[in-house]
């Protein structure tokens, strides 16, 4: 009866703790994000996009970023049609715990812009070298435009609702 009773009060024990642990936050629509981002900078020039939500997001992912996609629960790239730097992007991660390579491989992605600037177009170099990339929670974020600081809010006010 005693070890009966040890199962069950185990079992219990580790319900508790299984419900009690860290959940992820679900993931906000990468297309409201992404559309929330683009407006708040009138002086970006026309963007193409690429998503997660394409038939071939892993294989267009890899323009982006290096990390593994399999770590990745949705991303966006919006960038210029016309050849300059402009540039936002936002990867979500999985598990929070890969932020900081999510963080890393923007950084190198932009570090690729400022060199493909600097023998195509010299004149965006600057614009490239002087991007955004950071984290917020589980989302780290790419932002190549004339008015970063405005983008980045709204970033963050969309992640705060």
């Amino acid at each position: 009866m005693r070890k009966a009773l040890l199962l069950i009060t185990l079992f219990a024990l580790a319900i508790v703790l299984c419900a009690c642990g860290a959940k992820e936050e679900a993931l906000v629509s990468m297309y409201d994000l992404q559309q929330t981002m683009m407006q708040a900078d009138d002086s970006l020039p026309d963007m193409k996009t690429v998503n997660s939500s394409a038939e071939d997001a892993d294989e267009l992912f890899e323009y982006l970023s290096d990390m593994p996609y399999d770590k990745v629960e949705g991303y966006f790239l919006a960038y210029s049609s016309e050849g300059k730097a402009d540039e936002i992007a936002v990867i979500a991660v999985k598990n929070s715990a890969d932020i900081n390579e999510a963080v890393d491989s923007l950084r190198e992605h932009q570090d690729g812009r400022v060199k493909l600037y600097t023998q195509y177009d010299p004149t965006q170099t600057g614009r490239a070298e002087d991007g955004l990339v950071f984290s917020n929670g589980r989302y780290a974020a790419l932002i190549i435009s004339d008015n970063q600081q405005a983008v980045k809010a709204a970033f963050e006010e969309f992640l705060a609702k």
